[in-house]
């Protein structure tokens, strides 16, 4: 006898959610082991119930892209930030060997 798939509601109407969002209903049955029957069935019985579900989802996919241009934004001055150190580094030993030169006995200040 086959053994009976047992799901949580909340857990039926993720699945379709990611359907009524636009992924292929075979694609979804098979990432969560069900059958392309069986999620076709919570489909048509849940399709209505999904909308607070397919906004939080919205929601966060929202989140994550303003996240990721943010990211993006700190990297980019992360870098900048690097190049002008490195800047000042190269200034700082050329100021030191100018002084040095002009200055035999200065030591280094560290």
């Amino acid at each position: 006898m086959k053994r009976r798939f047992r799901c949580p509601i909340e857990t039926k109407k993720e699945i379709v959610a990611e359907v009524v969002a636009g992924y292929r209903t075979e694609a979804v049955a098979r990432r969560y082991g069900v059958s392309p029957d069986t999620v076709s069935k919570w489909v048509r019985q849940y399709r209505d119930e999904v909308g607070e579900i397919m906004a939080r989802k919205r929601k966060t996919e929202e989140q994550l892209l303003q996240d990721a241009e943010r990211l993006k934004e700190l990297e980019r001055k992360y870098q900048e930030a690097l190049k002008l150190l490195g800047e000042k580094d190269v200034q700082i030993q050329m100021l030191e060997e100018i002084i040095k030169k002009n200055h035999p006995e200065w030591k280094h200040w560290q």
